[in-house]
């Protein structure tokens, strides 16, 4: 095994020790895990893990960046041919579900480092959820084929930040108790994100319409 694991490639070698770092930090708190352990599990010298990662915070924060890039591909699916924007949101939300649970460690390692007062992990949150709420609001304006004036693409903004946040526990809680029904969830959360935009002052008459309970 020894063998196998020197003939890795760089990147393997990264990605091996990364999908490591999930598994541990998703068992254990941050300060609980000492580098050197990381090292020994992986099968390779303290001095080569430092060569990937120069400390443990650098460590951790590269691993919750892998799980959030593996996380917006979990969730990036074209919508299917006349699905509403109810069942765009709902089959978001359910593939973010569906990874959670498949990579139950990965996710709550990244659940960890979301909301840290670090300034690291503060930047890694602010990238996935700019690149989600611009997802999110892709897919609105695609919906609706209007383009929103600037107060009107702050508010949307505004409401897609706070829903995320809103799903983000939401789905953390799910982690914590398996039990929570997925499609209460996948819901929930649609029907919440719907409700909130049609709120949203001034919005055309397209997006009222694709946003109303009768649309769902």
């Amino acid at each position: 095994m020894g063998e196998s694991r020197r003939r890795l490639s760089p990147d393997d070698r990264r990605t091996e020790l990364l999908n490591l770092g999930a598994e541990v930090f998703g068992q254990r708190p941050y300060d609980e895990v000492r580098i050197d352990e990381i090292a020994e599990r992986a099968g390779i010298s303290r001095a080569l893990m430092y060569h990937y990662f120069p400390d443990k915070r650098a460590f951790f924060a590269a691993v919750v960046r892998a799980e959030g890039e593996r996380l917006f591909e979990a969730t990036n699916h074209a919508p299917e041919p006349g699905q509403t924007l109810f069942g765009q949101v709902r089959a978001g939300v359910l593939a973010y579900l569906r990874y959670d649970e498949e990579h139950p460690h990965g996710a709550w390692a990244a659940y960890m480092g979301m909301g840290r007062v670090d300034p690291v992990l503060r930047g890694i949150d602010e990238l996935d959820n700019d690149r989600q709420a611009d997802r999110i609001i892709g897919a609105i304006t695609a919906a609706v084929g209007d383009t929103a004036a600037p107060e009107l693409a702050r508010d949307l903004r505004v409401t897609v930040y706070g829903w995320l946040a809103f799903t983000f526990e939401f789905c953390r809680q799910r982690v914590l108790d398996a039990s929570l029904d997925r499609d209460f969830v996948a819901d929930t959360c649609a029907h919440a994100l719907l409700d909130a935009v049609g709120r949203v002052p001034g919005i055309p008459a397209s997006l009222a319409a694709a946003v109303a309970p009768d649309a769902r």
